[in-house]
């Protein structure tokens, strides 16, 4: 990873700049070429009025003129090359840091990481200041020595006061930073808290309003942007005061600078021609400090941005570079569990778990809300490591590491089914390449392929965020559809009847039957008794901690007994 070879000192933008300092060299010298041209007119200026005005030569006034137009082209070439060398820069940065900014954020095993939409919008920024005219203005400030050089050369007090009038517009930049961003951070601040608000409101509107929670959503709402209006009018107001002292501090400089440049002309110290280039070069030396005011707000995004994902991609370069490099397991898939743990902010979702299970045999996993089960379903298929213990496949030990270089024949339903926004092929297939035979297969198996030969278009329906036009049950199939495309050689599925009617249930238990037969390693998570029916091994979890474990028909008894002795609690008289 590069950002891991960068140096300790270096800012982070740098960090993220120094991969194309071929491409900034570039730039430097068009930058300078392009600064030392813009003196083109001002010399032309001085020419017309101390040598043509002066002679009433026409024929100097064209071959002048002549000249100027070439140089001007020149530098219009150089400057639009430099536009060129940053759009190009700006593609290479998409392509170069796009796909790890992608990986860290959707890492699973990352416990700390930025919303995608956040950290795409962070990569962004930095992108935009590196192509835009602040970073431009960046590369024209140290050029502004050569207008200033040059006031030096038409008279030292202009040269002075050009200096002084910098230092100045540099004061006025930092001080319109001071000014702008406090109201900035308020005002980004509360607009993200009102599109989070609508984001997360908007995933359960049907619910919201049937249970008639509109109206007060409605004034929470109205509160946060009530909220957001205030701070960006704030930070706007902040804005337009910052111009204001900006633009009057710039154009007074000008005149002063006029106003020193007429009195020399008055002394006899300088010519008209030099006064009138004196107030083009001190507007060009002042211009690239103009345009980083207005450039502060995206320099200091970008430099914030930088650090962000520095230490999002740090993080996941050091977990990649964590994991030896593995060759994936073969098929078929034993796994074992040995005094496994697994603790989650100072809370202990597992402890002391000791199992085993065997390919081509069905373990049911039951027990109360809270038991564990669902961390131990996300432990069995890599998203979460043990905390202690080991767990191992086919006697290679299995992290979230490394889980996903081993395990390479997976199938995991979720409870809580959740379909990507694409067509129904695409659905079943992972979004892989689209291989017809297993899909119909896999949607034929779950018995989903009637139901989806009845849309118009098939399987090239497209389904939104909510998995529509799919009912609820159609949406719990289709995902298992998705888990056992291709035949994974372990099947892990987190209450995989929940929205399954009696025929649904019963396609269930008829294709858990067939996957056995082919060596399948599967872990059915249930509270309905019905799954019992094909059961091989039962596991019942309390608090984390393993109740009982063997056998179904020995599973079964300690149930009853379970049972009957709750029921008897329950009707003992007080």
């Amino acid at each position: 990873m590069m950002l891991i070879r960068s140096q300790a000192w270096h800012p982070p933008l740098w960090s993220f700049m120094q991969p194309f300092r071929g491409a900034f060299l570039q730039m430097v010298w068009l930058s300078l070429l392009t600064n030392v041209l813009m003196l083109v007119p001002t010399l032309y200026m001085l020419q017309l009025y101390d040598r043509v005005m002066l002679s009433r030569n026409t024929l100097t006034l064209v071959a002048i003129t002549v000249l100027t137009a070439c140089l001007l082209l020149l530098m219009a070439g150089a400057d639009w090359l430099r536009s060129l060398y940053a759009i190009k820069t700006g593609v290479q940065f998409d392509l170069t840091y796009g796909k790890q900014v992608f990986s860290a954020v959707f890492d699973p095993r990352a416990t700390q990481r930025p919303p995608p939409a956040e950290a795409l919008q962070q990569l962004t920024a930095i992108r935009q200041f590196m192509t835009g005219q602040g970073l431009f203005a960046l590369l024209d400030i140290p050029w502004s020595m050569i207008y200033i050089l040059v006031l030096f050369a038409l008279h030292p007090v202009l040269g002075a006061t050009a200096m002084v009038f910098c230092l100045v517009q540099c004061a006025v930049a930092l001080l319109n930073q001071r000014m702008t961003a406090s109201p900035a951070q308020t005002a980004q601040t509360a607009k993200h808290d009102t599109e989070h608000f609508l984001q997360q409101k908007i995933q359960h509107l049907q619910s919201s309003y049937v249970l008639g929670m509109l109206q007060t959503l409605r004034q929470h709402w109205q509160a946060l942007l009530a909220k957001q209006s205030l701070a960006e009018a704030a930070w706007l107001k902040a804005g337009d005061r910052s111009q204001f002292v900006n633009k009057w501090v710039r154009y007074t400089l000008q005149s002063l600078m006029l106003a020193m440049a007429a009195w020399l002309t008055i002394r006899g110290e300088i010519s008209v021609g030099s006064m009138v280039a004196s107030n083009v070069l001190i507007a060009r030396a002042l211009h690239p400090f103009d345009v980083m005011v207005h450039s502060w707000r995206q320099w200091l995004q970008a430099q914030s941005a930088a650090a962000d994902l520095q230490g999002l991609l740090n993080s996941a370069a050091v977990s990649a570079q964590a994991v030896p490099p593995a060759i994936s397991l073969v098929r078929p898939y034993q796994l074992e569990l040995s005094a496994v743990g697994v603790t989650a902010a100072s809370r202990r979702l597992l402890h002391e778990v000791s199992l085993a299970i065997q390919p081509g045999r069905l373990l049911c996993v039951m027990g109360p809300s809270g038991a564990g089960k669902s961390t131990l379903a996300r432990l069995l298929v890599g998203v979460v490591s043990p905390t202690a213990g080991h767990y191992q496949i086919n006697q290679s030990t299995i992290t979230a590491d490394n889980a996903r270089a081993l395990m390479t024949s997976v199938g995991y339903l979720p409870q809580q089914v959740s379909l990507l926004e694409g067509t129904i092929a695409e659905n079943v297939a992972r979004f892989g390449e689209l291989d017809s035979q297993h899909i119909l297969q896999a949607c034929q198996r779950v018995g989903l392929h009637e139901a989806i030969l009845r849309l118009p278009q098939g399987y090239d329906t497209r389904l939104d965020e909510q998995g529509l036009p799919l009912s609820g049950g159609q949406r719990q199939l289709l995902g298992l559809a998705r888990t056992i495309y291709k035949e994974p050689a372990l099947l892990v599925l987190d209450e995989p009847n929940a929205s399954l009617d009696e025929f649904g249930e019963a396609r269930l238990m008829q294709l858990l039957q067939a996957l056995k037969t082919l060596n399948t390693t599967i872990v059915v998570i249930s509270h309905r008794s019905g799954i019992l029916k094909i059961t091989d091994d039962l596991l019942v979890l309390k608090r984390g901690e393993v109740l009982h474990h063997g056998p179904r028909d020995a599973g079964i008894v300690y149930l009853n007994q379970l049972h009957a002795a709750s029921s008897s609690v329950a009707t003992e008289p007080a």
